[in-house]
C-alpha cells in the first residue's frame, strides 16, 4: 500500500531541504558513464532507449562490458512499478485520457508548462540548458521540447503505457537520465559553477514534484474549468496514474498525494514557495506562447495562447497567494478577452462578448485545442525527421489526421486571416 500523504508534513522549510534532493539513482549512472571516460556515449545510450519499444538483457554489450553492466541494471531497477500500483485505475486512467486527450495536451501548453516557467528557480534551469528558447525566429529547439514533454504524457498515459515494458515506463527511463545527465553538465560544464545555494540543485525534488503536479491535478482543475464532469473515482485514477509516474521518476514518495485536493494543495504550496518574476520564466513563456502561434494557421487565435494561461492559472494565483500572470509578464485576462472577441467575431457566429467567462473559453477551445494537436502532428510528421507518435485508436477517437495541408487561405480580413485545411493522408 502507498504511504499515506500528509499535508501537514510539506511545509517551506521541508520544500527547502529537497531542493537538495535529486535522484541518486540516475545520477549514479551518469556520473559512472563519465568518469569512466565515455561522455560521448551518453547520447548513444539514450537513442537506443528511444528507438527501443521494449529492453532485453545485454542491449547495451556494444558500449563495453563494465558500462553495458550497469546500464542494464538501471534499466531492471528503474522498470519495477510501486507495490501499490493498481491495474484498474490505471486502465480507469487510461480511459479518462481517450475521453479529453486534446483537451489535455492543449492544457499542458496553456496550463502546466506556464505553472512550471512561474517558479524562476526551476525556469533557470530550463533556460540555462537552452531547449527551450527560440533563437532567431527558429521554433524547432522549442517545439523539440515541447514535443519531448507532450510524447511523455502520450506515453504514459495511452493503453498499456504503464504495463510492464509499456512505452510509458522506456520514456520515463529516458526521461530520468535526461535529467541526471542536465544536473551533471550544468554542475560540471564550461559554464561555470551550478549555484545549489541560490538556486537549489537542477531538477530536484521539489521542481520534480511540482512539474508532477503540473501534469495530474494541474491538468485536473483545468478539465474542470472546461466542464467536464469528472467523479472523486476519475480524479483518483488520474492523480494514480501520475503518483505511478512520479515514483518512476525518482520522486520521494512523501511528494505524491493521494487525492486531487491533496494534489492541488501542494501545488499551491510549491508555488507560494518558488512562484517569483524570473527573466527566465518570462522568456520561456514568450518561447511557448510563439510556438503555439506559428502551430496554428492563420492570425485569428494569436491572442488565445496568452488569455489562456492568464485563464487557467487564476485559481493557483488565488491559492498560492502569488500573481502568476505578473511572474511571466502575461497580459491583464480581461484585456486579452476584448481583443479576442473582436478577432474572432469575425468568423464564429456568435455574440462571443456576450458569453460569460466559462462559456466563452469554452468556445474558443474547441476549435483552438484540436488545431494545437494537428498542428504538432504535422509539424513533426512532415519530414522533419522525428515523429510525433499516437496510437491510430486515439487518433480516430479524437477526429485526428496524420497529414494535412491549406488550401485555402483569405487575404487579410480586418488584420486577421483565416486558413482551411484539408486532409492530404486519411488513417487506415
Amino acid at each position: 500500500m502507498k504511504p499515506f500523504f500528509t499535508p501537514a508534513k510539506i511545509t517551506s522549510e521541508s520544500l527547502q531541504q529537497f531542493r537538495q534532493v535529486t535522484d541518486p539513482l540516475a545520477d549514479n549512472v551518469i556520473a559512472k558513464i563519465i568518469q569512466s571516460g565515455q561522455e560521448k556515449q551518453i547520447n548513444q545510450v539514450l537513442m537506443t532507449l528511444m528507438r527501443n519499444s521494449s529492453f532485453q538483457k545485454g542491449m547495451f554489450a556494444s558500449f563495453g562490458h563494465e558500462l553495458s553492466t550497469l546500464l542494464d541494471g538501471y534499466i531492471e531497477t528503474s522498470a519495477q512499478l510501486p507495490a501499490w500500483a493498481d491495474s484498474k485505475l490505471i486502465t480507469k486512467g487510461e480511459h479518462l485520457f481517450e475521453l479529453y486527450g486534446p483537451d489535455i495536451f492543449m492544457l499542458l501548453n496553456v496550463s502546466s508548462l506556464p505553472m512550471c516557467y512561474c517558479c524562476g528557480n526551476g525556469a533557470q534551469v530550463l533556460f540555462d540548458t537552452g531547449r527551450l528558447l527560440v533563437y532567431n525566429s527558429n521554433v524547432d529547439p522549442l517545439a523539440r521540447r515541447l514535443m519531448e514533454t507532450a510524447q511523455m504524457i502520450f506515453n504514459v498515459m495511452c493503453p498499456g503505457g504503464l504495463a510492464q515494458n509499456g512505452s510509458g515506463i522506456i520514456t520515463i527511463q529516458k526521461v530520468r537520465l535526461i535529467h541526471a545527465s542536465i544536473r551533471y553538465f550544468l554542475k560540471h560544464g564550461q559554464a561555470g559553477a551550478w549555484d545549489s545555494i541560490h538556486f537549489g540543485e537542477p531538477i530536484n525534488q521539489e521542481d520534480l514534484a511540482g512539474t508532477l503536479m503540473s501534469f495530474g491535478p494541474v491538468i485536473l482543475a483545468g478539465l474542470k474549468k472546461l466542464g467536464a464532469k469528472l467523479t472523486d473515482d476519475d480524479t483518483n485514477a488520474w492523480m494514480h496514474c501520475w503518483n505511478i509516474t512520479g515514483y518512476m521518476l525518482g520522486i520521494d514518495e512523501s511528494l505524491l498525494p493521494d487525492t486531487y485536493n491533496q494534489g492541488f494543495e501542494l501545488a499551491s504550496k510549491i508555488l507560494s514557495h518558488q512562484a517569483s518574476s524570473s527573466d527566465a520564466g518570462k522568456a520561456l513563456t514568450k518561447s511557448c506562447i510563439q510556438f503555439m502561434q506559428s502551430i496554428i494557421p492563420g492570425n485569428a487565435f494569436d491572442e488565445v495562447p496568452e488569455y489562456l494561461m492568464s485563464y487557467f492559472l487564476q485559481d493557483f494565483t488565488q491559492s498560492s497567494g502569488k500573481d502568476l500572470n505578473v511572474c511571466i509578464s502575461l497580459k491583464p485576462n480581461s484585456d486579452l478577452k476584448d481583443q479576442l472577441v473582436l478577432r474572432l467575431s469575425n468568423f464564429i457566429a456568435k455574440e462571443l462578448s456576450n458569453l460569460k467567462t466559462h462559456d466563452f473559453v469554452r468556445s474558443i477551445t474547441e476549435s483552438f485545442n484540436k488545431l494545437l494537436l494537428q498542428g504538432i502532428i504535422y509539424h513533426f510528421n512532415g519530414g522533419k525527421g522525428v515523429q510525433f507518435f499516437i496510437p491510430p485508436s486515439l487518433q480516430a477517437n479524437w477526429g485526428l489526421i496524420d497529414v494535412w495541408k491549406d488550401f485555402v487561405s483569405t487575404p487579410s480580413l480586418l488584420g486577421n486571416r483565416v486558413t482551411w485545411q484539408k486532409k492530404s493522408e486519411q488513417l487506415q
